[in-house]
C-alpha cells in the first residue's frame, strides 16, 4: 500500500524576526571568522532576495590598509575569504528561511566600512530557479 505524502512544511514567514535572525547570523559568521562582527547590521527581503547590510565591518588591520591607500587588497582579501564561507553564509541563510539559497553574493566598500551579503533563494513554490531573479 502506498502511504500518500504528508502536507508540504511550509517556510517560515519573512517577517522582522526572521529578518533580525539573519542579521544576527551573519554577524556571528563574520565576528567567529574575522575576529570582527559588523557593529550594525539590517536585513531587507524582497520577494527571493535576501540582503544583510553591514556597517563598521573592518578589522583594525584592513583599516590600517584603507587608511594607506590600499582598499584594493582589502576588497581582494575579503573576496577571496567570502568565496571560502561561501557554504556557510548558504547554510546559515537556508536553516533560518527553510529555503534554499540559488546563489550567493558579497561585496565590501572599504573606504565606508560597509559590507553587503546578497541571497537570491529559490522559489517557495518550488518554480524554476531562473525565476528567482525576475
Amino acid at each position: 500500500m502506498e502511504v500518500p505524502p504528508g502536507p508540504a512544511i511550509a517556510p517560515p514567514p519573512m517577517d522582522g524576526a526572521l529578518r533580525s535572525a539573519i542579521s544576527q547570523a551573519i554577524v556571528r559568521i563574520h565576528a567567529e571568522h574575522y575576529g570582527k562582527g559588523a557593529t550594525q547590521a539590517k536585513t531587507y527581503v524582497w520577494d527571493n532576495l535576501v540582503v544583510t547590510v553591514l556597517r563598521d565591518v573592518l578589522t583594525t588591520a584592513e583599516r590600517t590598509l584603507v587608511d594607506v591607500g590600499r582598499a584594493d587588497t582589502v576588497r581582494e582579501v575579503r573576496g577571496t575569504f567570502q568565496d571560502t564561507m561561501e557554504q556557510t553564509f548558504r547554510s546559515a541563510v537556508e536553516r533560518l528561511t527553510g529555503r534554499r539559497v540559488h546563489s550567493f553574493m558579497s561585496q565590501i566598500d572599504p573606504v565606508n566600512g560597509l559590507g553587503v551579503e546578497v541571497f537570491v533563494l529559490e522559489p517557495a513554490d518550488g518554480g524554476p530557479p531562473d525565476e528567482a531573479a525576475a
